[in-house]
């Protein structure tokens, strides 16, 4: 009796169950604040702000499938050329190696280092795609 009394209170008058539908969960959003930390060494513990996360984010999802692709010229998730790498994360370079090893944070470090001179404009494409200039 309770069951068929259940039923008739969560069915709608359309004859679907009121029941909430399962929601798949959502992505949890990336803070702007992140902390710096590399492969090789211990974490800094000290804050650093990507001023372009979100821009960032955009342009890696339409350059690379995941952040330590390694596509001769290019690597990291925002596809990184030798040379970019040497102008705007030189010091990483040098002790990770080629942008596939570097933490996502680090690649959109560098990438904000180029933005200050260059913007959007290494990524003509993308950024179009991403609503950016």
């Amino acid at each position: 009796m309770l069951v068929a009394l259940l039923a008739l209170v969560l069915t709608l008058p359309s004859g679907h169950s009121a029941a909430p539908a399962l929601v798949p969960p959502q992505p949890t959003p990336v803070a702007a604040t992140l902390t710096a930390t590399t492969r090789h060494h211990r974490p800094h513990h000290r804050r650093v702000t990507i001023p372009h996360l979100r821009d960032w984010v955009c342009i890696h999802s339409h350059e690379a499938p995941n952040w330590r692709i390694a596509d001769p010229p290019y690597y990291g998730g925002l596809q990184m050329d030798i040379g970019f790498q040497r102008s705007y994360g030189g010091a990483y370079l040098r002790r990770e190696g080629t942008a596939d090893h570097w933490t996502e944070q680090q690649q959109m470090l560098a990438a904000e280092r180029a933005w200050t001179t260059r913007g959007f404009t290494p990524w003509p494409n993308t950024a179009r795609m991403c609503g950016l200039r």
